[in-house]
């Protein structure tokens, strides 16, 4: 998609909140587009919703949320996020109940591109497991074959459904409570020999690194979703503006926030995990 066709894509919208779930140390929220949205278009995996936080004026900014899940069908579009409550607007959306209703913008920004792509590599670390998760389970529709590799600080921050997956799915914890002892790049150098048509790596910006440099070294095309404050999530602000390979501006909202790895430059990035999850 071109950028202007990104942009109209996107709607504004109401949803309803339609349950929630504690998802260890993170909250899984599942909404509805409100009746009279209209037809509205759902996600690629890798796009995101600019998500308003509060009614009032406390906090004009909206906060941009991957989708973890989405389906659009007569019944409307539902969609589901995995929030991580590290700040002030996250923490105002763990706390909404079933009935409560927020201002949605979206879809948003450049998802995953999977055409052609037969054998795939999915590496995920954290939060950024959830637009991952997406993208495993609309592979398993297309039959595509793959394996995923998620890493998480401790089996209470292990992303929901992963043993429902079909592919191969291998977990790690930093302390060994679940699956592997160790991070999501330790199992990379040995499952690299398998050969694949592309990885998609959602994640810390030192793992997203670190998994870029040994695909790109294997051979393997390499996506990455890179995270940035975002304010207007159009591209009109560029207050997501991030360094890119040879001094290039990337926009992360509009051009993003899926990036080919050998358009960013790593050096200098401080952030992670595909767009903010925050």
């Amino acid at each position: 998609m071109t950028e202007t066709e990104v942009a109209t894509a996107a709607a504004l919208f109401e949803a309803t909140l339609l349950g929630r779930q504690d998802a260890g140390a993170t909250i899984l929220l599942e909404f509805a587009a409100a009746a009279g949205a209209g037809p509205l278009k759902a996600p690629a995996p890798g796009q995101f919703y600019q998500v308003r936080c509060d009614t009032g004026k406390e906090h004009l900014l909206r906060r941009p949320l991957s989708a973890f899940g989405a389906s659009a069908g007569q019944g409307g579009l539902r969609l589901s996020f995995m929030v991580d409550v590290v700040g002030w607007g996250t923490r105002r959306l763990s706390l909404l109940e079933p009935g409560d209703s927020v201002g949605m913008l979206g879809p948003l920004g450049r998802g995953f591109e999977v055409a052609g792509v037969r054998k795939a590599l999915l590496v995920a670390g954290g939060i950024g497991a959830a637009p991952l998760a997406y993208l495993a389970r609309e592979l398993d529709r297309s039959g595509v074959t793959y394996e995923f590799l998620a890493g998480f600080r401790t089996v209470s921050g292990v992303c929901p459904g992963l043993d429902e997956l079909r592919g191969g799915v291998s977990v790690f914890t930093e302390d060994g409570s679940r699956g592997e002892a160790g991070v999501a790049c330790d199992g990379l150098p040995e499952i690299l020999r398998r050969g694949f048509d592309a990885a998609f790596v959602c994640g810390p910006q030192e793992m997203m690194a670190a998994a870029a440099g040994l695909c790109e070294g294997a051979g393997i095309p390499c996506q990455v979703s890179l995270d940035s404050r975002m304010a207007c999530g159009i591209g009109a602000c560029r207050g997501c503006v991030k360094e890119g390979a040879g001094g290039r501006s990337l926009c992360v909202c509009l051009e993003g926030p899926v990036f080919d790895s050998r358009q960013v430059s790593w050096k200098k990035r401080t952030e992670g995990s595909g767009p903010a999850l925050r």
